[in-house]
């Protein structure tokens, strides 16, 4: 019982989707016999022609008639609406009784405003102009006026956005508190590269340095420590001397870092002996 109720299901569903399809080839096959037939002459085949002809331009000439005038104007004025508020647009049309099949909004702040099956929605507090292409009843499509959409906050609006931006602003301090007082292993990767530059200028032969440090572990033997965007690098070179000794020399070096990354260097110390600036501790 139960195959036999979804084979009339499926029955239906292949009707109603081959139902067009059935009704063009009934038509077809109608006319194709009509001017086969010996029942009528080619007189009454054209007449009969004719005929169909004019009821079908009679039938186009009312349905012309009845859509209305054609569209010439359409003039939208400005809205004012509140965060999350939504308002349709009032469309002045010129003539009034032009009928409108379809309207397009266009060129508008989608941070400000979105619209959606014709309403428009406050976002965010803001304004943005707006064109709107509106398309008749005869397929002509006329450009509105660029009118303005103005989004205000409510004083309950206003309150949240101050709290948000407060507790937005609290978190930047709080994370670049921390990263005037800690070092990542990128920026130190970047330190550790300054740093050899200054030695390299100081070494009699650069070319020979073997500074510590491996390609798993690149920060090892690098002593770093930052206060408040100074940072203190304690570490060592191996390198020729102007006798040819390999020999190692310990250098302390002090930067003096900026927010955005950059840094200059403000104490170089080499194998013991004090080459720039002052110790800070």
């Amino acid at each position: 019982m139960k195959r036999n109720e979804k084979m009339s299901k499926w029955k239906i569903v292949i009707g109603v989707l081959l139902f067009p399809f059935t009704i063009m080839y009934f038509m077809f096959r109608g006319i194709f016999r009509f001017y086969k037939s010996d029942k009528y002459t080619k007189k009454h085949k054209l007449i009969i022609t004719c005929a169909v002809f004019a009821c079908f331009m009679i039938l186009g000439a009312i349905s012309s008639a009845m859509a209305g005038p054609e569209l010439e104007k359409a003039t939208i004025k400005n809205i004012e609406l509140y965060k999350d508020e939504e308002k349709k647009p009032e469309i002045i049309c010129t003539p009034k009784d032009a009928q409108i099949r379809k309207i397009k909004y266009t060129d508008y702040d989608e941070n400000i405003v979105s619209i959606e099956n014709e309403t428009i929605k406050g976002l965010s507090n803001g304004k943005t102009t707006i064109i709107c292409e509106i398309e008749d009843e005869h397929s002509n499509i006329i450009k509105s006026n660029k009118f303005t959409v103005t989004v205000k906050l409510t004083k309950e609006q206003v309150a949240q956005k101050k709290k948000d931006e407060e507790k937005k602003k609290k978190e930047e301090q709080k994370k670049l508190e921390e990263s005037r007082n800690t070092i990542s292993t990128t920026e130190g990767v970047r330190i550790k590269d300054y740093c050899k530059e200054i030695i390299d200028s100081v070494l009699k032969s650069p070319s020979t340095a073997e500074y510590p440090g491996s390609f798993l572990d690149p920060l090892n033997d690098w002593n770093m420590v930052k206060k408040n965007n100074l940072v203190t690098v304690s570490s060592y070179v191996d390198a020729q001397n102007s006798f040819g000794a390999q020999i190692r020399s310990k250098f302390i070096i002090q930067i003096k870092m900026n927010d955005n990354g950059s840094g200059k260097a403000t104490y170089v110390q080499f194998d013991g002996e004090v080459l720039k600036g002052t110790f800070k501790k």
